[in-house]
């Protein structure tokens, strides 16, 4: 089985040795993606829709490298600094998986930099 493990142009440069999306066969799964953009700069300081809206553009270039869609997602998991965005966070998402729905967890927890205030990793499943 080919292993496709990619870091796309579109990205920020990951800072440690990982692949920000991974395609083995008809599974697909992200890494942690976070609110920068392709220089590496935080996008919507201190604004988490801004940062919720950014991450997703993330994912969907994430899964676009590896021949991938939102549609094909079964899974994500949603990390918060602050539970009381969660609200929020709904807003954005649902735009996004609108008619996909995938399964989803959200938890609080301490992020990589303090002024990032959300991230995503999502698994998903893709025809031959």
């Amino acid at each position: 089985m080919e292993i496709q493990r990619v870091n796309p142009d579109a990205l920020a440069k990951p800072l440690a040795a990982y692949s920000q999306v991974v395609r083995a066969g008809s599974i697909v799964t992200t890494a942690g993606l976070v609110p920068l953009d392709s220089d590496g700069n935080l996008v919507g300081e201190g604004d988490i829709d801004a940062q919720v809206r950014k991450t997703l553009e993330n994912l969907v270039i994430a899964l676009g490298a590896v021949g991938a869609t939102l549609d094909d997602v079964i899974k994500t998991n949603l990390y918060l600094a602050d539970m009381g965005d969660y609200a929020n966070v709904n807003v954005i998402y649902n735009e996004f998986f609108e008619k996909s729905r995938p399964a989803r967890a959200a938890v609080q927890a301490p992020l990589v930099k303090p002024t990032i205030l959300f991230e995503m990793d999502a698994m998903a499943v893709v025809g031959d």
